[in-house]
Protein backbone atom coordinates (compact mmCIF):
# COMPACT_ATOMS: atom_id res chain seq x y z
CA UNK A 1 0.00 0.00 0.00
CA UNK A 2 1.28 3.32 -0.84
CA UNK A 3 1.06 6.43 1.60
CA UNK A 4 -2.26 8.31 1.94
CA UNK A 5 -1.79 10.91 0.52
CA UNK A 6 -1.68 8.73 -2.75
CA UNK A 7 -5.11 7.50 -2.57
CA UNK A 8 -6.42 10.75 -1.85
CA UNK A 9 -4.81 12.34 -5.04
CA UNK A 10 -5.89 9.83 -7.04
CA UNK A 11 -9.79 10.07 -6.12
CA UNK A 12 -9.73 13.86 -6.60
CA UNK A 13 -7.93 13.36 -10.09
CA UNK A 14 -10.69 10.90 -10.74
CA UNK A 15 -13.66 13.28 -9.61
CA UNK A 16 -12.18 16.07 -11.62
CA UNK A 17 -12.34 13.65 -15.08
CA UNK A 18 -16.19 12.17 -14.27
CA UNK A 19 -17.20 15.38 -13.24
CA UNK A 20 -20.68 14.91 -11.55
CA UNK A 21 -22.72 11.90 -10.49
CA UNK A 22 -22.06 9.16 -8.25
CA UNK A 23 -19.14 6.59 -8.80
CA UNK A 24 -19.40 3.38 -7.16
CA UNK A 25 -15.89 1.03 -6.79
CA UNK A 26 -16.55 -2.83 -6.18
CA UNK A 27 -13.69 -4.20 -4.44
CA UNK A 28 -13.71 -8.14 -4.43
CA UNK A 29 -15.71 -10.72 -2.29
CA UNK A 30 -14.16 -14.10 -1.10
CA UNK A 31 -13.88 -16.69 -3.64
CA UNK A 32 -15.14 -20.08 -1.97
CA UNK A 33 -13.03 -22.71 -2.80
CA UNK A 34 -15.56 -25.75 -2.18
CA UNK A 35 -17.35 -24.21 1.25
CA UNK A 36 -17.98 -20.66 2.13
CA UNK A 37 -15.62 -20.45 4.89
CA UNK A 38 -12.94 -22.15 2.69
CA UNK A 39 -11.94 -19.15 0.28
CA UNK A 40 -9.32 -19.79 -2.64
CA UNK A 41 -5.98 -18.14 -1.47
CA UNK A 42 -4.11 -15.84 -1.71
CA UNK A 43 -7.22 -13.22 -2.07
CA UNK A 44 -7.13 -11.16 -5.00
CA UNK A 45 -8.48 -7.76 -4.81
CA UNK A 46 -10.09 -5.92 -7.73
CA UNK A 47 -7.13 -3.61 -9.06
CA UNK A 48 -8.78 -0.87 -9.79
CA UNK A 49 -10.47 -0.59 -6.32
CA UNK A 50 -7.22 -1.04 -4.90
CA UNK A 51 -5.76 1.94 -7.14
CA UNK A 52 -8.14 4.27 -5.92
CA UNK A 53 -8.70 2.83 -2.09
CA UNK A 54 -5.41 0.52 -1.62
CA UNK A 55 -7.10 -1.67 0.63
CA UNK A 56 -6.46 -5.63 0.36
CA UNK A 57 -9.30 -6.84 2.28
CA UNK A 58 -12.64 -8.46 1.05
CA UNK A 59 -16.32 -7.27 1.08
CA UNK A 60 -15.17 -3.46 0.64
CA UNK A 61 -16.99 -0.77 -1.79
CA UNK A 62 -16.04 2.25 -2.40
CA UNK A 63 -18.54 5.23 -3.20
CA UNK A 64 -17.12 8.53 -4.57
CA UNK A 65 -20.28 11.14 -4.41
CA UNK A 66 -18.88 13.85 -6.63
CA UNK A 67 -21.44 16.25 -6.14
CA UNK A 68 -21.18 16.45 -2.85
CA UNK A 69 -17.79 15.65 -2.16
CA UNK A 70 -18.29 13.06 0.18
CA UNK A 71 -16.65 9.65 0.01
CA UNK A 72 -17.33 6.76 1.86
CA UNK A 73 -16.02 3.20 2.41
CA UNK A 74 -18.70 0.81 2.55
CA UNK A 75 -18.27 -2.35 4.31
CA UNK A 76 -18.89 -4.82 7.73
CA UNK A 77 -16.53 -5.22 10.54
CA UNK A 78 -15.47 -9.00 11.03
CA UNK A 79 -17.70 -10.38 13.68
CA UNK A 80 -16.20 -12.79 16.73
CA UNK A 81 -16.45 -15.89 14.87
CA UNK A 82 -14.29 -14.14 11.87
CA UNK A 83 -11.78 -13.07 14.75
CA UNK A 84 -11.18 -16.68 16.10
CA UNK A 85 -10.58 -18.20 12.55
CA UNK A 86 -8.35 -15.03 11.02
CA UNK A 87 -7.34 -13.19 14.32
CA UNK A 88 -8.12 -9.08 14.82
CA UNK A 89 -7.82 -6.88 12.08
CA UNK A 90 -8.59 -3.40 11.73
CA UNK A 91 -11.90 -2.21 11.55
CA UNK A 92 -13.47 -0.45 8.71
CA UNK A 93 -13.26 3.01 10.43
CA UNK A 94 -9.51 2.59 10.76
CA UNK A 95 -9.07 1.33 7.24
CA UNK A 96 -10.88 4.49 5.74
CA UNK A 97 -8.71 6.39 8.03
CA UNK A 98 -5.69 5.01 6.43
CA UNK A 99 -6.56 6.39 2.96
CA UNK A 100 -8.04 9.37 3.87
CA UNK A 101 -11.53 8.93 3.78
CA UNK A 102 -13.92 10.23 6.63
CA UNK A 103 -16.85 8.44 6.23
CA UNK A 104 -17.73 4.52 6.24
CA UNK A 105 -21.02 3.22 6.49
CA UNK A 106 -22.52 -0.69 6.45
CA UNK A 107 -23.02 -2.81 3.98
CA UNK A 108 -26.58 -2.69 4.11
CA UNK A 109 -26.60 1.19 3.67
CA UNK A 110 -25.48 0.95 0.16
CA UNK A 111 -28.73 -0.06 -0.93
CA UNK A 112 -29.91 2.64 0.45
CA UNK A 113 -27.48 4.97 -1.79
CA UNK A 114 -28.38 3.59 -4.42
CA UNK A 115 -31.94 3.95 -3.97
CA UNK A 116 -31.61 7.75 -2.86
CA UNK A 117 -29.53 8.25 -5.99
CA UNK A 118 -32.05 6.75 -8.68
CA UNK A 119 -34.75 8.51 -7.05
CA UNK A 120 -32.99 12.05 -7.31
CA UNK A 121 -32.16 10.29 -10.93
CA UNK A 122 -28.28 10.78 -10.00
CA UNK A 123 -25.79 9.22 -12.82
CA UNK A 124 -24.11 6.04 -10.71
CA UNK A 125 -20.81 5.49 -12.66
CA UNK A 126 -19.58 1.97 -11.93
CA UNK A 127 -17.32 -0.64 -14.51
CA UNK A 128 -18.07 -3.70 -16.31
CA UNK A 129 -18.48 -6.26 -14.09
CA UNK A 130 -16.61 -9.62 -14.30
CA UNK A 131 -17.27 -11.40 -11.10
CA UNK A 132 -20.40 -13.15 -10.80
CA UNK A 133 -21.29 -12.18 -7.45
CA UNK A 134 -20.52 -8.53 -7.94
CA UNK A 135 -22.55 -9.05 -11.32
CA UNK A 136 -25.68 -10.48 -8.84
CA UNK A 137 -25.01 -7.15 -6.21
CA UNK A 138 -25.38 -5.21 -9.33
CA UNK A 139 -28.60 -6.56 -10.29
CA UNK A 140 -29.50 -6.01 -6.48
CA UNK A 141 -28.67 -2.40 -6.11
CA UNK A 142 -29.62 -1.16 -9.40
CA UNK A 143 -32.12 -3.59 -11.21
CA UNK A 144 -29.57 -3.79 -14.28
CA UNK A 145 -29.11 -7.12 -15.41
CA UNK A 146 -26.21 -9.52 -15.52
CA UNK A 147 -26.36 -9.48 -19.22
CA UNK A 148 -26.88 -5.91 -19.76
CA UNK A 149 -24.47 -4.72 -16.97
CA UNK A 150 -21.04 -4.35 -19.81
CA UNK A 151 -23.01 -1.80 -21.79
CA UNK A 152 -24.70 0.27 -18.68
CA UNK A 153 -21.17 0.37 -17.44
CA UNK A 154 -20.24 4.12 -17.24
CA UNK A 155 -18.31 5.26 -20.50
CA UNK A 156 -16.88 8.05 -18.72
CA UNK A 157 -15.50 6.24 -15.55
CA UNK A 158 -13.97 3.60 -17.61
CA UNK A 159 -12.30 6.27 -20.21
CA UNK A 160 -11.17 8.41 -16.79
CA UNK A 161 -9.55 4.96 -15.15
CA UNK A 162 -7.96 4.04 -18.14
CA UNK A 163 -6.21 7.61 -18.76
CA UNK A 164 -5.32 7.15 -14.70
CA UNK A 165 -3.71 3.76 -14.83
CA UNK A 166 -2.10 4.35 -18.34
CA UNK A 167 0.27 6.38 -16.45
CA UNK A 168 2.95 5.04 -14.06
CA UNK A 169 3.77 7.10 -10.82
CA UNK A 170 7.67 6.73 -10.44
CA UNK A 171 6.59 4.71 -7.01
CA UNK A 172 4.39 2.18 -9.35
CA UNK A 173 7.72 1.81 -11.94
CA UNK A 174 9.23 1.13 -8.89
CA UNK A 175 6.92 -1.76 -7.91
CA UNK A 176 6.74 -2.94 -11.57
CA UNK A 177 10.32 -3.48 -11.74
CA UNK A 178 10.09 -5.40 -8.61
CA UNK A 179 7.49 -7.71 -10.33
CA UNK A 180 9.81 -8.21 -13.19
CA UNK A 181 12.66 -9.42 -10.66
CA UNK A 182 9.77 -12.00 -9.33
CA UNK A 183 9.08 -13.33 -13.17
CA UNK A 184 12.28 -13.71 -14.07
CA UNK A 185 12.96 -15.85 -10.72
CA UNK A 186 10.37 -17.77 -11.96
CA UNK A 187 11.10 -18.27 -15.60
CA UNK A 188 14.63 -19.51 -14.72
CA UNK A 189 13.21 -21.54 -11.76
CA UNK A 190 11.63 -23.54 -14.38
CA UNK A 191 14.95 -23.61 -16.90
CA UNK A 192 16.73 -24.75 -14.02
CA UNK A 193 14.93 -27.79 -13.16
CA UNK A 194 13.22 -28.89 -16.22
CA UNK A 195 14.99 -32.60 -17.70
CA UNK A 196 13.37 -35.06 -18.61
CA UNK A 197 10.99 -37.76 -16.33
CA UNK A 198 9.82 -34.65 -14.14
CA UNK A 199 6.22 -34.03 -14.53
CA UNK A 200 5.00 -30.53 -16.00
CA UNK A 201 2.93 -29.97 -12.54
CA UNK A 202 6.02 -30.87 -10.41
CA UNK A 203 7.67 -27.91 -12.91
CA UNK A 204 5.27 -25.58 -12.40
CA UNK A 205 4.29 -26.15 -8.82
CA UNK A 206 8.29 -24.63 -8.07
CA UNK A 207 6.95 -21.83 -10.77
CA UNK A 208 4.52 -20.56 -8.44
CA UNK A 209 6.22 -21.03 -5.02
CA UNK A 210 8.67 -18.71 -6.20
CA UNK A 211 5.95 -16.36 -6.20
CA UNK A 212 4.67 -17.18 -3.19
CA UNK A 213 8.09 -17.21 -1.64
CA UNK A 214 8.40 -13.38 -2.55
CA UNK A 215 5.23 -12.40 -1.08
CA UNK A 216 3.88 -12.41 -4.20
CA UNK A 217 1.02 -14.13 -6.29
CA UNK A 218 0.72 -15.46 -10.16
CA UNK A 219 -1.28 -12.55 -11.99
CA UNK A 220 -2.93 -15.90 -14.20
CA UNK A 221 -2.61 -19.80 -13.65
CA UNK A 222 0.63 -20.25 -14.43
CA UNK A 223 0.98 -22.03 -18.28
CA UNK A 224 3.69 -24.76 -18.38
CA UNK A 225 3.36 -27.49 -21.27
CA UNK A 226 4.36 -29.59 -23.47
CA UNK A 227 1.50 -29.00 -26.27
CA UNK A 228 2.71 -25.70 -26.87
CA UNK A 229 0.13 -25.20 -29.41
CA UNK A 230 -2.73 -24.94 -26.71
CA UNK A 231 -2.81 -21.44 -25.90
CA UNK A 232 -3.67 -22.10 -22.01
CA UNK A 233 -2.10 -25.45 -21.53
CA UNK A 234 -2.68 -26.06 -17.55
CA UNK A 235 0.40 -28.06 -16.64
CA UNK A 236 -0.52 -32.26 -16.14
CA UNK A 237 1.07 -34.81 -14.84
CA UNK A 238 2.35 -36.07 -18.09
CA UNK A 239 6.34 -36.65 -17.78
CA UNK A 240 8.64 -34.38 -19.41
CA UNK A 241 10.13 -35.43 -22.31
CA UNK A 242 13.55 -36.00 -23.91
CA UNK A 243 13.71 -33.74 -27.18
CA UNK A 244 10.23 -32.30 -26.32
CA UNK A 245 9.53 -28.69 -26.23
CA UNK A 246 8.05 -27.35 -23.36
CA UNK A 247 6.02 -23.97 -23.15
CA UNK A 248 6.55 -21.97 -19.72
CA UNK A 249 4.27 -18.67 -19.62
CA UNK A 250 4.21 -17.42 -16.32
CA UNK A 251 3.88 -14.08 -14.33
Amino acid sequence: MFDKATYVNRRAKLKELVKSGIIILFGNNESPCNFPANGYYPFRQDSSFLYYFGLNRDGLVGVIDIDNDIETLVGNDIDIEDIVWYGSVNSVHDMAESVGVKNTAPMKSLKTICNDAMRQKRRIHFLPPYRHDIKIQIFDLLGVHPVQQKEAASMDLIKAVVKMRSTKEAQEIEELERASVIGYKMHTTAMRLTKPGLTEKYVAGHVDGTANSYGAMVSFPTIFSQHGEIMHGSPSMAELESGRLVLCDCG
